[in-house]
Parts: C-alpha cells; sequence; structure tokens
C-alpha cells in the first residue's frame, strides 16, 4: 500500500475516522457460542479501550486541524501510536481469548490495524 500520495492531514484524518469505527464496533457481536452472544461492551475493560480509541481519535484530528495540544513535551504522533498500538494488542488479546469469534471483532482489528499504520506513517513523517 503507497502512502506516499495521501497529504498528512488525510492520514491523520483518516486515523481519526478509524478510531470512531472502532468505537462503533465495539457495539457490536464479538462472540457467538450457541445461542448466546455478546458485543464488545460485554467485556469489562470496555471503557478502557473506548478511553483510548477517543484520545488517539482525537490528537490525530486535533493535530490535523492545527490545533494546539497541551502535549508539550512529546510528539502527538508518538502518543497516538502508542495508544492505537494498545488497541490493536487489546482485540488480538481478547480474540485469543474468547470463543467463537464474530463480525465486530475482525472489524475492531481492521479498524485498529489501519489507524495504527496511517498514524505509525505519520509518525515516521515526524521523525525523519
Amino acid at each position: 500500500m503507497d502512502l506516499q500520495g495521501i497529504s498528512r492531514e488525510q492520514k491523520e484524518l483518516g486515523a481519526a475516522v478509524c478510531m470512531l469505527l472502532f468505537i462503533i464496533s465495539l457495539f457490536l457481536k464479538w462472540q457467538t457460542f450457541g445461542p448466546i452472544s455478546g458485543s464488545g461492551a460485554d467485556l469489562g475493560s470496555w471503557p478502557l479501550a473506548l478511553l483510548i480509541a477517543l484520545a488517539a481519535g482525537g490528537i490525530m484530528a486535533a493535530d490535523a486541524l492545527g490545533m494546539d495540544l497541551p502535549i508539550r513535551r512529546m510528539n502527538p504522533t508518538s502518543v497516538a501510536t502508542y495508544l492505537m498500538s494498545l488497541l490493536v494488542f487489546y482485540v488480538l488479546v481478547f480474540m485469543f481469548a474468547i470463543d467463537g469469534i464474530s463480525y465486530g471483532v475482525w472489524l475492531a482489528l481492521l479498524f485498529s490495524v489501519v489507524g495504527l499504520v496511517l498514524t505509525f506513517s505519520v509518525f515516521r513523517q515526524d521523525t525523519r
């Protein structure tokens, strides 16, 4: 996938949209085991994932729109990259931990990985 033709702001807004879609995927069906099914919001730690996705998406959207962020000593894209990597890890842990994986967890993995790739691309531009 060639990300060279996409502007920095488009990558950041794309990552922010991925975090919004990740949040929506938390409320979709993650597990189906016979007649019992559950969403990502039925997991005990879903508020933590929600806060991480909100923070990462907010940082990327604010940076794309040129807003001043209160993070003074750190690069905002490095913070967002770290937070999105936590979300990928979160989804992978639950994929290995639950039985009967359904479509919601696959969408959550897709959105978190695409957001991470876009954010990491912006982070690499900043460090050059």
